[in-house]
């Protein structure tokens, strides 16, 4: 049996979608460390229960925007959704002894706080004979979560544990070199003029560098949740520049509120200015792309 075992460490939220799609993915990541994986174990990810003791893999609500006709008749707005399926959650009494084991957890909006989060799976872990848990960081940017607060529960995790499972800290997904390439193919099949990339922001001086050269190198505009009114800005900036076709990019690992909120302003916009097609992509999401960005990480 394999001595590693993975654990992939969300934001987390009060949205049941986000437990559903981190289960999605570290099924998505089992399969690709382990081709041979057979269910049922492949879709039997482990992972912590959420507040009010609901268990994970609540069914997931999918926005889906289809050519819907505008009051004005003359626009409309398109998205590509992802189909994020529901998953079970394994107990404590059923690891998996010859399979490689990848679980999750958060950093907020958990029953437990991240390090006692750690410290549960790692001491099921070491009683199954693994001798690593790596953790993986399921971050875009490399912000106060990945700098401090996680370092700051691993070490914590690492103490109370005592020396019963070595914990590994990898690098944050957002990192990736493969990242620029992966957002490149999501905005393949539209117009090279027109393309919106929209991130969260950061209202910390120099926060939104990464994603300002990100969005340069990609060729897109740019704008930031932080500041509601740039996206609109940026929309007609864009349709300034002769753009009847905008197609947005939400960066954000999985939906949520503020997708959510994003997919609102987008129709508004496309109410106001009918002439003008929107095309919303979905968010990184549960997909095979972002599976295999992260399993890039785990290898040397």
């Amino acid at each position: 049996m394999t001595s590693t075992a993975y654990l992939l460490i969300s934001h987390g939220s009060r949205d049941p979608r986000h437990q559903v799609a981190i289960n999605r993915l570290a099924q998505l990541i089992r399969e690709q460390l382990n081709p041979a994986l057979v269910s049922p174990w492949s879709s039997q990810p482990f992972g912590p229960l959420m507040p009010e003791g609901r268990a994970l893999g609540a069914p997931a609500t999918v926005l889906d925007f289809q050519d819907r006709p505008r009051k004005s008749g003359m626009s409309s707005v398109m998205t590509a959704v992802s189909t994020i399926t529901s998953t079970t959650v394994a107990s404590a009494a059923r690891l998996p002894q010859d399979r490689l084991i990848v679980g999750t957890a958060v950093l907020e909006f958990g029953l437990l706080p991240l390090h006692q989060q750690i410290c549960e799976f790692g001491r099921r872990l070491s009683s199954a004979g693994i001798e690593r848990l790596h953790l993986v960081p399921l971050f875009l940017l490399r912000g106060k979560h990945v700098m401090q607060d996680i370092p700051d529960e691993v070490e914590q995790a690492r103490q109370e544990l005592g020396g019963t499972i070595e914990l590994e800290l990898g690098a944050h997904i957002g990192g990736s070199q493969s990242m620029l390439d992966l957002i490149a193919n999501r905005f393949l099949h539209s117009p090279r003029a027109g393309r919106l990339l929209v991130a969260h922001g950061s209202r910390r001086a120099r926060g939104n560098r990464v994603v300002d050269n990100l969005a340069k190198s990609l060729g897109t505009a740019v704008a930031y949740w932080t500041n509601e009114s740039e996206i609109e800005n940026q929309t007609i900036q864009l349709m300034q520049q002769g753009c009847s076709t905008l197609t947005i990019f939400p960066y954000f690992l999985f939906a949520g509120g503020i997708t959510d909120a994003v997919a609102h302003l987008t129709e508004e916009l496309a109410e106001r200015f009918p002439r003008t097609s929107f095309r919303l992509l979905p968010p990184l999401g549960a997909t095979y792309d972002i599976a295999n960005l992260v399993v890039e990480t785990l290898r040397p």
